[in-house]
């Protein structure tokens, strides 16, 4: 029997699998290559095939997606990280070539401000420089002397005149002391000059500058601008001007006397100085930037102190102590290291000036005393040399911190232009308002204004002081404060002359808003807001605001006492009207009965005095200054009803010939006036009178119902 013999188990399964690979090496890429490369992208066979794994062997690690992406497109990711690797370095590059540029900018228009405030005192910094120049003559002529006497000494020792020399040297030394002395008095004394016009005109810009401008900034940030920045400008314009100029003046003295003395030892002695240049360029931009952060930080904890101090009432009731004593220190800590960071880099600044002046020194000395050894040289021009040289070594050493306090002082003059330049350039004079005020009200006729006395009010008619008074309109008025939702929409309405309206709503209505744009401490929109028939925006602010006699809803008052803060120092009001316009506001009373009585001093804002009587001593300022149009921003919200009903009645009489609008969301007082406008929401949703508004059964006469009821409350109460 034939033997058949069988091939190894296992053994077709891998004929098979010989085939599959085979038959894929011919048909080519797989369905999803294919589909890809059907698809129009590349596909990257294999070089050869994989080979089989040896048995035991551990399986490698599948590729991460991206390194397939990388063996699709190989360079994809070089160009990719290339292209991030140049990004971040450019980037940053950019923005601080942006910020460099722009602290340049800065720093030139921080110069030309200063040098605008400088020329206002020409003359004076004329003498003074004038005197410095002497001076630094007199200095070098000292050396000079010196080296005489020594050659002197040298030719004839018997006969030199020594008395000569000593006497010359006493009074060049006296004359250089008078001629310094006089360079001081006049660069210090236009320094203060300047300190005090810059004062001056930051304190115009801020009045000048509308509320949206201190929405933005800290009343902190401003006092310290107002103070050490300015303080710190002073000494450019003082000491540190006078030291720079000093030193320009002394290095080209002394340079132009050694070359004369000894050119090639003068070269020897200047060498390091351009490494000093070099130096001080570098220290000054960190300077700068420290010194702008000190600043910053200093302007943040005055906010902070400011704004502890202003509301240390609340801090104590609500036992915030601990917190705000933790704010505070980590301001102020804050503030110490920046400073510290400033000092540091101060502390190394001077020194490495005053290492570089002491070599040129050794130098000199080297060089020098071998030329004197050699003959090359006579010892009474080394020592004239020296001594120039050593003219040098204030200058030297002063170069650093000179150059530190006109870096702080340019940087605080940047922050003050900030404020000068942000101020509007209004085309009316503000002291002219001032002493508008101070001469009396403006008196309007028929003549200026052609307008007569509504007819509509129901009031007595014009007092003989107010002949016509003005109307007030408001027409179409939208207004909205930046950053928030519309205050006002399409407002229109008209208070004619000699007529109270009266503007009622829900709190945030936008009755607010209508004092304060008729008033243009907001800035109106052309055209909307008129008075006696004048659009507000193209009149002069101050005789805008001779006519407007505002009580704003938060009532201020000064820090003196209660005559000053109803007059105002205005000449014609005087203490009899002060106080008629006290009683017409229902607090003479109370004023009579502090001990002081009108003398009496209110503290900071009015601080001894209640809500109430600050308001109603805000409500007798406007009345004292007599003016044609009151406008008052909720003066009953801190009163009682027995008192709200006599300043009622006191009202009355008071308002007589005067056009009135009251805002209010107390309607026992809008019952009185001649016609009631209703807000809701800045839209005008009602109008008419009282009894008008009751009958429509609208929001007004909602409003009327709750306030009713709450007064009986409180009665029964």
């Amino acid at each position: 029997m034939a033997h058949v013999s069988r091939a190894p188990r296992g053994a077709g399964r891998d004929r098979r699998a010989r085939r599959r690979r085979h038959a894929r090496r011919r048909r080519g890429p797989a369905d999803g290559a294919g589909r890809r490369a059907r698809a129009g992208h590349d596909v990257v066979a294999p070089a050869r095939p994989a080979r089989r794994q040896a048995p035991g062997a551990r399986r490698a690690p599948r590729p991460r997606r991206a390194s397939r992406r990388a063996a699709r497109c190989p360079d994809a990711d070089a160009v990719r990280g290339l292209r991030g690797a140049q990004a971040a370095p450019d980037g940053r590059r950019r923005r601080e070539a942006r910020l460099t540029a722009s602290r340049r900018a800065s720093g030139r228009a921080a110069a030309r401000a200063l040098a605008h405030y400088l020329l206002r005192h020409r003359g004076r910094y004329a003498i003074g420089i004038s005197c410095l120049v002497a001076a630094t003559v007199i200095a070098l002529a000292i050396p000079w002397t010196v080296k005489r006497a020594i050659e002197a000494l040298e030719t004839d020792a018997a006969h030199a005149p020594l008395g000569t020399f000593v006497a010359t040297i006493v009074v060049l030394a006296l004359a250089n002391a008078a001629t310094r002395l006089g360079s001081r008095f006049a660069t210090i004394g236009a320094a203060q000059h300047v300190e005090a016009d810059l004062r001056n005109d930051l304190y115009a810009a801020l009045q000048r500058s509308p509320p949206a401008f201190f929405a933005t900034r800290s009343t902190g940030d401003l006092m310290a601008r107002a103070s050490s920045d300015v303080s710190a400008v002073k000494s450019v314009a003082g000491f540190g001007g006078v030291t720079l100029v000093s030193t320009a003046v002394a290095f080209v003295g002394a340079i132009t006397a050694m070359v004369a003395v000894d050119p090639w030892l003068t070269l020897w002695a200047m060498a390091p100085y351009p490494l000093m240049i070099l130096l001080g360029r570098r220290f000054t931009h960190a300077i700068h930037e420290r010194t702008d952060a000190v600043q910053e930080q200093l302007g943040a904890l005055s906010a902070r102190v400011q704004e502890y101090l202003a509301g240390m009432s609340v801090v104590r009731a609500y036992t915030m102590e601990r917190e705000a004593l933790g704010t505070f220190t980590a301001a102020n800590g804050e503030f110490l290291a920046r400073s510290l960071r400033l000092a540091r880099l101060q502390a190394q600044f001077t020194p490495l000036m005053s290492l570089i002046g002491g070599i040129g020194i050794l130098v000199v000395l080297w060089v020098g005393g071998a030329a004197v050894a050699e003959g090359r040289m006579s010892l009474g021009s080394l020592v004239a040399f020296n001594g120039y040289l050593a003219y040098l070594t204030w200058p030297t050493l002063a170069l650093g911190w000179t150059l530190a306090v006109i870096r702080r002082g340019l940087t605080s003059m940047a922050r003050i232009e900030e404020i000068l330049a942000a101020a509007p350039r209004e085309t009316d004079d503000m002291t002219a308002g001032a002493a508008g005020e101070g001469a009396g009200r403006v008196q309007w006729g028929r003549g200026e204004w052609g307008i007569e006395p509504s007819a509509h009010s129901t009031r007595p008619g014009p007092s003989p002081a107010v002949a016509a008074p003005p109307s007030i309109e408001f027409r179409n008025l939208s207004f909205t404060y930046p950053g928030r939702d519309p205050a006002l929409t399409d407002v229109t309405f008209e208070v004619k002359p000699g007529e109270m309206v009266a503007v009622v709503g829900p709190t945030g209505g936008g009755k607010t808003t209508l004092g304060v744009l008729l008033a243009r401490l907001w800035e109106p929109p052309p055209g909307t807001v008129f008075l006696g028939g004048r659009d507000v925006t193209t009149m002069p602010l101050a005789e805008l605001r001779a006519v407007l006699g505002y009580v704003p809803q938060e009532s201020f008052l000064f820090s003196r006492s209660i005559r000053d803060n109803v007059t105002l120092e205005r000449e014609a009001v005087d203490l009899e009207t002060a106080r008629a316009a006290a009683a017409a506001a229902g607090i003479a009373a109370e004023i009579d009965a502090f001990p002081e009585g009108f003398d009496t001093v209110v503290g900071e804002r009015g601080l001894t005095l209640s809500g109430g009587q600050r308001q109603r001593t805000a409500l007798a300022r406007a009345i004292a200054g007599d003016p044609p149009v009151l406008v008052l921003d909720d003066v009953f919200a801190n009163v009682d009803l027995a008192k709200e009903e006599q300043i009622l009645d006191n009202l009355a009489a008071v308002a007589r010939g005067r056009t009135v609008l009251l805002m209010t969301h107390r309607l026992r007082a809008a019952r009185v006036s001649d016609r009631i406008v209703v807000l809701d929401g800045g839209r005008v949703v009602e109008h008419g009178t009282h009894d008008e508004l009751v009958a429509q059964d609208g929001l007004y006469a909602r409003l009327w119902r709750i306030q009713q009821l709450e007064e009986e409350i409180a009665r029964a109460s």
